[in-house]
């Protein structure tokens, strides 16, 4: 019975034990601010390692994508039917793998001389940038540099990719998921070059976008890409086309003349795709029309209240896109949503009065494209 007791009595005093030193450990943690603050620093602890966390795979992702780009020229290289011989397979991976900018920036087909690497490109490309600061403390040149840098590593791996394809057979290039990866990744570093420039960052090195969403064009129009061509690769593509299309319509910086007229071009350097170029005409058409909706609204509401709360940022900057869907318009080799051109037409007449020279443009876009394609 005393035993009974004494085990009782053992426990309950080592549950006060444990429970005050539980105490004692959150009232050490236990912010001076309160539990909100306490809350508010776990918040913030837990989406620096998320963050932390997803730069590391994003790292991994693009290390996998480097060596299966190697590879893949590797095997093409050996499988070519051409006198090159195995120096040129060297030269490419080693290409590839160069992480000193100088060299890559020799390497990247700017050179004037007739080097082995700028021979395989088949194509000249834009220069890299200087070489990133070595002192931590300036993040921000950093982070344009390794921005820049893998721009580049992706041109450079499609513009080797153009100069083997002019010696194999389509069959050999099962491996479209690579470039289709490669594709992607290089549409999101142009994308990438444009936000930075949404929040403010000038723009640098215009003709290396263009060059790269021309790259971007012509690696899809071989239709090497066709076979491993999947869902989700060109749903991503359509996502940063979109975005692109956004960025456009929204962007309202000093420097905005020029910076349209870059992301223009790009836009239309990509719709020379005919794997791109019905998906780019539909979502701009879809912009128009939504645009179009909302400034019938503006306009009906106006009346009510008396005065327009139009966002003539948009407005001014849909006037690219009317340029864009004019010269998309000039190819008819591809299908084009009908019920897209129908709306623009219809909704071309409410908005004759109040916004007569964005009404006269979307008729006549709709014209173009329904005569065109019929």
């Amino acid at each position: 019975m005393n035993c009974c007791f004494i085990s009782v009595g053992a426990v309950s005093w080592y549950m006060s034990l444990s429970k005050l030193a539980l105490a004692v450990a959150i009232i050490k943690i236990r912010p001076s601010g309160g539990a909100r603050q306490f809350a508010e620093s776990l918040a913030d602890r837990l989406r620096q390692q998320d963050e932390s966390w997803r730069s590391e795979v994003k790292s991994l992702h693009e290390d996998l994508l480097r060596l299966r780009q190697e590879l893949l020229l590797t095997r093409l290289l050996f499988k070519t039917k051409t006198n090159a011989g195995p120096r040129h397979g060297q030269d490419t991976a080693r290409v590839l793998s160069q992480e000193d900018p100088q060299q890559l920036k020799s390497d990247s087909g700017c050179d004037t001389d007739n080097s082995s690497q700028t021979q395989i490109y088949g194509a000249q490309g834009p220069c890299l940038p200087p070489t990133p600061p070595n002192s931590q403390n300036v993040s921000l040149l950093d982070r344009k540099w390794r921005q820049d840098h893998r721009l580049l590593k992706h041109m450079q791996f499609l513009h080797c990719l153009s100069g083997l394809r002019r010696g194999y057979e389509p069959s050999m290039c099962h491996d479209g998921d690579v470039v289709w990866d490669s594709v992607v990744q290089l549409l999101d570093s142009v994308v990438e070059v444009f936000r930075q420039i949404h929040v403010g960052q000038p723009l640098h090195h215009p003709e290396q976008l263009r060059h790269a969403t021309q790259v971007v064009a012509q690696t899809l129009s071989r239709g090497a890409t066709q076979n491993g061509c999947s869902v989700q690769h060109f749903s991503k593509v359509n996502d940063l086309l979109k975005e692109m299309i956004g960025l456009l319509l929204t962007n309202q910086q000093l420097n905005s003349c020029s910076v349209h007229g870059v992301l223009s071009e790009c836009l239309l350097a990509l719709g020379g795709s005919p794997v791109v170029r019905t998906a780019l005409v539909q979502l701009l058409m879809s912009q128009i029309i939504q645009l179009a909706q909302q400034l019938w609204d503006t306009c009906k509401r106006s009346r009510e209240e008396q005065h327009h709360q139009v966002d003539w940022i948009c407005y001014e900057n849909s006037f690219y896109v009317f340029w864009l869907l004019e010269h998309l318009a000039q190819d008819s080799d591809y299908d084009v949503n009908q019920e897209l051109v129908i709306q623009l037409e219809t909704k071309a007449f409410p908005l004759a009065d109040e916004f007569p020279l964005f009404s006269l443009y979307m008729w006549r876009i709709g014209g173009l494209f329904r005569a065109g394609h019929t």
